[in-house]
């Protein structure tokens, strides 16, 4: 696996947050809690990835974050389906969103998610968003509502990550 930069003010995925895409069963007491949440193609899927973040992050108490998440994660599932191949074939392999609650050494609270698809095509944040297109503008909004976001390269495809900052907790 390799974790790359997304653009500007972003940071490789912390290594908390690395683990948690290395296996697909993670357990243990040095393991942050986190849920995962399988989407198979359609239109529909961007939708039930709002709902699943908004009642995971209230059950974990971090209903601050419930609007930004909602954005981010309808962000990355939805360029998920528009450029990984098959996504949108219900039969194919299926979008996988997982949520991770992480407290840090010092006593911050950290939320991240992540996207994986079975493409291998990196996102692009493109220098300037075309206002009056239809797309494009989505990764300019990850950028702005996450503190840090990037991508994962894992050997059969990528999962997409954005990090949140939960100071108000």
């Amino acid at each position: 696996m390799t974790a790359d930069l997304a653009g500007p003010g972003a940071a490789t995925a912390p290594s908390w947050l690395a683990a948690m895409f290395e296996q697909d069963d993670v357990a243990g007491p040095q393991v942050p809690p986190s849920v995962v949440c399988v989407l198979q193609g359609g239109s529909v899927s961007p939708a039930l990835a709002r709902e699943f973040t908004a009642r995971t992050l209230r059950g974990w108490g971090v209903l601050r974050l419930v609007p930004d998440a909602q954005v981010v994660v309808s962000e990355l599932v939805t360029n998920a389906l528009r450029h990984a191949p098959h996504c949108q074939d219900p039969c194919g392999p299926p979008i996988l969103l997982r949520l991770v609650n992480h407290v840090d050494s010092t006593g911050r609270f950290h939320t991240g998610c992540g996207v994986s698809d079975a493409s291998e095509r990196v996102p692009a944040l493109t220098r300037e968003p075309d206002l009056s297109a239809e797309t494009g503008r989505g990764l300019h909004l990850v950028d702005a509502l996450s503190i840090a976001w990037g991508w994962i390269l894992t050997g059969s495809g990528k999962i997409v990550w954005a990090l949140f900052d939960d100071r108000a907790r």
